[in-house]
């Protein structure tokens, strides 16, 4: 009796499978203005009814992917888009001011997603279970000169 205890303890502790709702593998690519966006995220924030946590996926070169023990749960997702490029001097470099000066550096070209992408999102995506999820990411900055 102890024995098929033991072995039902120990076949319910090694399951591989992660608690929770339901997740599944995701990929795709981010463009800014026709560009690739060299760094960044794409994160997952559950809406409506699907419940469970947000995912961030990190972007390089355009692309993101996320296997399905790591990607979004399945279900209807708002999406929000960021930049992580620092133009090389993070902004907690004290020291970036001085090189900059130094290599006659007067302004450093930041990639920035607009608002819109991100804090302001209105991307709306549904992962499904069978997939496939591949998702292209089309992002324009909005002519600021038009008035």
């Amino acid at each position: 009796m102890m024995l098929v205890a033991a072995a039902a303890l120990c076949a319910c502790g090694c399951s591989r499978e992660r608690p929770g709702p339901p997740r599944a593998a995701v990929q795709g690519t981010v463009t800014l203005d026709g560009v690739p966006l060299a760094q960044g995220w794409v994160r997952f924030i559950p809406t409506e009814e699907t419940k469970g946590p947000s995912t961030t996926v990190p972007v390089a070169d355009g692309r993101f992917e996320a296997d399905a023990e790591h990607g979004p749960v399945v279900g209807r997702h708002r999406i929000e888009i960021a930049s992580t490029d620092d133009g090389g001097y993070p902004l907690d470099d004290e020291t970036a001011p001085q090189r900059l000066r130094e290599a006659g550096i007067k302004r450093i070209n930041l990639i920035r997603v607009p608002e819109i992408y991100n804090s302001r999102s209105t991307l709306v995506e549904v992962v499904t279970e069978t997939g496939p999820n591949e998702f292209q990411f089309e992002l324009t900055t909005p002519n600021t000169s038009r008035r």
